[in-house]
Parts: structure tokens; sequence; C-alpha cells
């Protein structure tokens, strides 16, 4: 395992861990909120074993990356700088978030600019669903 940081605005960073061989493909393991990258330690290590260079990241506010002073944390903020981190790597990775690092890896897939290409192979959601059920949610399913 060794460490990286990523600059994603001027002056600004995040840190992660990466685990493998860095010609290997990318994927970036995205946590979710009140976590850090270290809750991804067992599987990156099972993922670099598997022949994956696996990158856990700290989101912004969290662990050892930097904290914004003007306090911006909303999904777009993270999804801005996801899409930095993943422009700084040689190949696009496949992303896997969890609970927040899923909406991110959502958002910053979904609303990238139109007519460009996409920024990830894949995006496996842990935690999270793109579309609240209502239904399920309301305690009795109506036939």
């Amino acid at each position: 395992m060794h460490a990286l940081r990523f600059e994603t605005e001027p002056g600004f960073y995040v840190t992660a861990d990466a685990w493998g061989d860095p010609a290997n493909p990318p994927v970036l393991l995205l946590h979710g909120g009140g976590q850090t990258r270290h809750s991804w330690g067992d599987t990156a290590r099972w993922l670099a074993d598997a022949g994956w260079y696996a990158i856990a990241l700290d989101a912004r506010g969290h662990g050892d990356s930097d904290w914004s002073p003007e306090g911006h944390y909303t999904i777009d903020y993270l999804a801005s700088d996801l899409r930095a981190v993943i422009a700084q790597l040689d190949q696009k990775p496949a992303l896997v978030g969890a609970s927040m690092g899923g909406m991110t890896a959502l958002i910053a897939e979904g609303e990238r600019p139109t007519n460009t290409e996409s920024i990830c192979t894949a995006i496996v959601l842990v935690d999270i669903a793109p579309v609240r059920n209502k239904k399920a949610s309301s305690g009795f399913l109506r036939l």
C-alpha cells in the first residue's frame, strides 16, 4: 500500500491509499458519509490480489483530505473532485461507491458535460439505490 494525493482544485488536495500495480486496471473505492478510505482496506487488498489497481479515496473533509474553508461539501463538489482525480489517472477506472460515495459516482458520471465520453468503465453501488421506492418505504404495498 502507498499513499497518494490528488489536487482537485488549485491548492486543494484529497488523499488516497493505493494497492497493486499502477499498470493494472484501476478501481476507485469511494466511502460513505462519516467514513474514510480506511473502510475499504481489506476490499482494496483483495482487489489488488485479483489484478486491479485499487485506490481508496478520502472525500473532501474526511480522513486526511483537505477541509474546504468555504464549506463546500455538496454533492457537486464531491463529483467535481472525483472527476479531477479520474483526470489524473492513466486509465478510466471502475467506480465502487458506498452510500455518499455511490451518489458521488452517479452524479459525476450522470452530470458530466454533454457530448463527453464516460468517466469510468463501471459503477458499482453499495448501500444505495438510484431511485427511492415510495411504495416500499410507506410500510405497505398496494396491489
